[in-house]
């Protein structure tokens, strides 16, 4: 069921940037020396062609850039006479003077061909989630090269499919042909009932039914479950895509529109789907709630505990009430959970997003928000933000007390 690394990138190389390498710092060249492993990320031979750049920082919103690059060896001409190569990475224009010492470079390249150019500022929950992505160990002060054979072993499961979707990459990650089958039966259902696609509820079902689980291991269960709609989904959007693309567009704003439909049902598919998933664990451990309640101003918690009886009961003991939102992706959108649910002091606030950074971490916890997440997504967090963080089923053991006691 899970792809590998490897079907996304032909190789990836890593650098810890020194002064040496960032124009305006300690070189006025805007090239990289093109040491023996950078040869092997380019082949022994003149090669040119875009580089997207792309710079992740705590400080500021993600930045990107399409430039172009030239690997060359600056020494061919006296090559007969010298028997001396020197390779460069050459790239114009100043995308990388943001960057600072001690930041890391990661150059991936695609089986297309596409090169990126991926910035991550030093100690940030972004690099973080790259380490975690790349497998990258340590400071690599010369170019560490992770061959197409090495980059097969790293499998592109639950967290790394999160890392990938916040890195914005503009990579289409590779469909299987395992859930064809299922999707095309979706299609076809879908189509008879007059939806263009599968609904979410549906989706979430069938990915259910194709797993087997142990639903009293909610972690690992909800993980399975979101891989499995994952696959189904890319699988019934690839088929519908094709058909797009067969028939044609009637111009340019036919397209655009057609491409921000299909980057807007992908987005709000995955917080559907979590909110699906979550219904059925809850209900399948005895949690009791109500979904989608009004509380105060019209205020509408994805989940109550244990429920909307009990939260409106003025004799009930707030202590034992428990509010959950939901957000597959937190950003600044997390604030909006502080007005729900006036009785619940504590919002707890579940999320598939990987890596938040620590400032925004310590700020929810000034506000009283606590996260809920998946274990495996806790392994991109830092140490001190770890001890804040629980996992789904800490969570469920929580709730299931509280209705208990």
């Amino acid at each position: 069921m899970t792809a590998s690394l490897a079907s996304l990138f032909s190789s990836v190389a890593t650098k810890q940037l020194a002064a040496v390498d960032l124009p305006k710092v300690a070189s006025h060249q805007h090239e990289l020396n093109g040491s023996r492993r950078l040869r092997q990320f380019f082949g022994e031979e003149t090669t040119k062609g875009a580089l997207r750049w792309h710079y992740f920082s705590d400080d500021e919103e993600p930045s990107r850039e399409i430039g172009t690059f030239t690997f060359y060896d600056s020494r061919l001409k006296s090559f007969e006479r010298t028997g001396r190569t020197e390779w460069r990475m050459y790239y114009p224009g100043e995308f990388l003077s943001r960057a600072a010492v001690g930041d890391v470079l990661i150059l991936a390249r695609s089986h297309s061909g596409d090169v990126y150019g991926l910035v991550f500022q030093a100690g940030s929950s972004w690099l973080r989630a790259a380490k975690t992505l790349f497998d990258i160990e340590g400071d690599q002060k010369s170019f560490r090269i992770s061959p197409s054979e090495d980059l097969s072993r790293h499998t592109i499961e639950f967290v790394s499919a999160r890392i990938l979707e916040e890195l914005d990459l503009d990579i289409e990650l590779p469909a299987t042909t395992d859930f064809d089958g299922v999707a095309a039966i979706e299609l076809d259902a879908a189509l008879k009932a007059g939806r263009l696609f599968p609904a979410a509820a549906r989706l979430s079902a069938v990915a259910r039914s194709l797993v087997l689980v142990d639903e009293s291991k909610a972690d690992a269960t909800l993980q399975q479950w979101l891989e499995a709609e994952e696959l189904i989904f890319r699988a019934a959007e690839r088929r519908l895509v094709d058909e797009k693309l067969r028939a044609g567009f009637r111009d340019v704003d036919d397209f655009i529109a057609y491409s921000l439909s299909v980057h807007n049902r992908r987005k709000s598919r995955m917080g559907l789907a979590l909110q699906n998933h979550l219904s059925q664990l809850f209900a399948a451990n005895g949690v009791r709630y109500t979904a989608q309640m009004y509380t105060e101003n019209r205020k509408k918690p994805d989940f109550v505990f244990p429920g909307a009886d009990a939260y409106r009961d003025k004799a009930f003991d707030a202590s034992r009430l428990t509010m959950l939102a939901v957000k597959s992706s937190c950003k600044e959108r997390w604030t909006q959970v502080l007005t729900e649910a006036a009785r619940i002091p504590v919002k707890h606030l579940c999320t598939l997003e990987p890596a938040i950074s620590e400032a925004q971490t310590d700020e929810m916890a000034r506000q009283q928000v606590v996260l809920v997440m998946p274990a495996a997504l806790h392994e991109t967090f830092s140490p001190r933000q770890k001890r804040a963080l629980i996992t789904l089923a800490d969570f469920i053991e929580m709730v299931r007390a509280r209705q208990d006691n």
